[in-house]
């Protein structure tokens, strides 16, 4: 994976852009917007919340299964976001229904209003935000996983092109993949390529001391509408 960008004073940089965004954007013009700025107060309670939660559970997270991590730190870590999601609401997809981790949502009420509903692209126009799939620490989202017994064929497919097909057949602009370390931000007009994404490694910028850095997280940022999601190219 390509190395982490730097500043030309030498400081690395919370994100990795693979293309998805314009780099003078992220790095030059967005942290100079007042908007932005001000978002600094109300983060810093919430990326000390998450500091504190990593710091409890990061002698374990590589030992947890998927959906051990999800209950541990993924949905701590929505939830803390302040998102409204369902858990593996049922999909309509062209290879029959689907259960992605989790759709978030615009608001409660409109998570509320899909509940008990085989979504798809239509039903997601009203409040559906992004679909996000999680797998295990560790676990490579750029390559396929061995098959093992009781895993089907698209469980161990590629986690880029898991996001990509969730994107195509739900409709959402947005996908987040993630192992609870890395998080990606895909778009649904680039996804198909697999290697157009936005990351953030959240440890690292749970620790560098920078809490501008946090403002980069991508599940934050499509939270608090800050605008620079809508800066795709």
């Amino acid at each position: 994976m390509p190395d982490r960008q730097l500043t030309l004073e030498g400081i690395l940089r919370p994100h990795l852009n693979q293309q998805l965004f314009s780099d003078h954007f992220l790095n030059d013009r967005l942290p100079r917007i007042a908007e932005w700025q001000a978002l600094l107060p109300g983060a810093e309670p919430v990326r000390r919340e998450l500091t504190l939660l990593y710091q409890n559970r990061k002698a374990v997270l590589s030992e947890l299964g998927e959906m051990q991590l999800e209950e541990a730190f993924v949905r701590p870590i929505l939830r803390a976001l302040d998102h409204t999601f369902s858990v593996q609401a049922p999909l309509a997809t062209s290879q029959g229904t689907k259960r992605p981790d989790y759709i978030l949502y615009v608001s409660q009420a409109a998570t509320d209003a899909h509940a008990g509903h085989t979504l798809d692209d239509t039903l997601l126009r009203q409040g559906g935000l992004a679909v996000v799939d999680a797998k295990a620490w560790g676990r490579s989202l750029d390559a396929p996983a061995p098959r093992g017994a009781g895993v089907d064929a698209f469980a161990a497919s590629n986690p880029s092109a898991q996001i990509s097909f969730y994107m195509q057949q739900s409709g959402l602009q947005w996908g987040v993949l993630t192992d609870g370390r890395y998080w990606r931000l895909y778009n649904r007009n680039t996804a198909h390529k697999l290697d157009r994404f936005y990351e953030v490694d959240l440890p690292a910028v749970l620790e560098s001391g920078r809490p501008e850095d946090f403002l980069y997280f991508p599940p934050r940022s499509i939270r608090t509408g800050t605008g620079w999601p809508r800066n795709h190219p």
